[in-house]
């Protein structure tokens, strides 16, 4: 019977509760940028707290999504639930983009219809605030993101990383918008803000499609079981037909694994065990399904007195 998992369990995980963290700091993050926008009326400002928005609105379907994602296999998933937070990954970067087309759209229209600027000074401390706190939640999504693995988290990480660079943008060209006294410089920065903010989300969103679609695990990763598997050489005879894919923390792979013909049924099963558990502490989460095949008759290792008295 497949394990079950209670909600106080589900809260303990590491990552859904960074993801918690991230919607109460985005919230706090969103009425600071916005607290900004209405002091100055800087549009390049509303387009940072535009984009915040997206960011708690993002926050929230990551929670969602790695509270489904980290439940054990059931009777209805028995491959698990990790590509839910594939599916929140996209949702994410479908979102950037369209935050980034009403930005660029605003700015657009700013700067041909230009609106005085007040209190530059104290909306710029504010935004300094927000951004400084968006850093540091930032680093923590990403550091948490890398310990568990997970890739809804390290969307979400890289996605407020990214808006720290917006809001550094937005803090340079509304400064000098100050200094020089031309409001089209601010509608200006909101737009080189659009073009950044459109990126990355066709970044995140075709990294996570990719997830949907079982792209292969990273050249790296496959490189690591490769060189597990040729270090058993002298146990085996080839391997062939190795595929891979990833879902949330987990991976998955299958091979196909020609022993000698001359192991025994339980020597064959022993070897495949030990290569699964090499496998695992390098690749945590992995789950793995190996066909064995016989070597032909024609096998010439197996064919030496040495391999027949073994």
């Amino acid at each position: 019977m497949l394990e079950s998992v209670s909600p106080k369990r589900v809260f303990r995980v590491p990552q859904v509760r960074a993801a918690f963290i991230s919607v109460a700091a985005g919230i706090g993050i969103l009425v600071f940028k916005f607290g900004a926008y209405a002091i100055t009326g800087s549009v390049a400002m509303l387009s940072d707290a535009a984009e915040s928005v997206v960011n708690v609105f993002a926050a929230n379907v990551a929670l969602i999504s790695l509270i489904v994602a980290v439940r054990p296999p059931d009777e209805g998933h028995q491959y698990g639930h990790g590509k839910a937070e594939y599916i929140s990954g996209a949702t994410e970067g479908g979102l950037i983009l369209l935050a980034g087309v009403w930005i660029f759209i605003t700015a657009t229209r700013r700067f041909l219809n230009p609106l005085p600027l007040h209190n530059l000074d104290w909306g710029l401390a504010v935004l300094a605030v927000a951004t400084a706190a968006n850093y540091l939640t930032a680093r923590f999504l990403l550091r948490v993101s890398r310990e568990a693995d997970s890739v809804a988290l390290e969307a979400d990480a890289s996605h407020l990383m990214a808006d720290v660079l917006t809001s550094l943008g937005v803090l340079v060209g509304v400064g000098l918008a100050w200094l020089i006294h031309e409001p089209r410089v601010d509608a200006a920065a909101a737009a080189l803000v659009a073009v950044h903010v459109l990126r990355m989300g066709w970044g995140v969103y075709r990294q996570m499609l990719g997830g949907l679609m079982d792209t292969r695990l990273p050249p790296r990763e496959e490189a690591t079981i490769r060189e597990i598997l040729d270090a058993h050489r002298g146990d085996i005879v080839e391997y062939h037909a190795l595929r891979s894919r990833r879902a949330g923390t987990r991976r998955f792979i299958d091979l196909h694994l020609v022993l000698h013909r001359t192991l025994t049924v339980g020597k064959a099963h022993q070897l495949c065990d030990h290569l699964e558990e090499h496998i695992e502490q390098a690749l945590p989460g992995t789950d793995i399904t190996i066909h064995v095949e016989p070597c032909a008759p024609s096998c010439l290792v197996c064919g030496t007195p040495a391999r027949l008295r073994a």
